[in-house]
């Protein structure tokens, strides 16, 4: 079990503890603060905690680039988001670079994506 447990977390580290020793605490806690032979501090979690962790850190890292993505089209006054949006992130697939200079790249590929605000006319 714990063989596939790694697996499943993408950890090919398994410790085994023969001489457990109960300094402070209860073993029916899902967070534990353990303490190796060489003195270091370790945070041992429940597989259904630790789990439930990535879930959540996956979803908020999503939301992050999701409204970082919304913040830099918007700003760039699209005339429909959503093709923007498609376009964006097609390029991101295969582009190393940050969401704004992406944005930066399609509104020059794609100006017809986008309104043509000349706003030195305007004022």
């Amino acid at each position: 079990m714990a063989k596939e447990t790694a697996r499943k977390i993408d950890s090919k580290t398994i410790v085994k503890c023969n001489d457990l020793e109960i300094i402070e605490g209860d073993l029916n806690n899902p967070l534990w603060v353990m303490l190796t032979p060489q003195q270091k501090v370790k945070v041992v979690l429940d597989v259904d905690e630790y789990m439930s962790m990535m879930e959540t850190l996956k979803k908020a890292m999503k939301e992050n680039i999701d409204l970082k993505l919304e913040k830099e089209i918007l700003s760039e006054f699209p005339i429909d988001y959503e093709d923007v949006r498609a376009v964006v992130l097609e390029e991101m697939k295969s582009s190393d670079k940050s969401i704004k200079e992406i944005v930066e790249k399609v509104k020059l590929e794609h100006p017809n994506l986008f309104y043509n605000l000349d706003l030195d006319k305007i004022f």
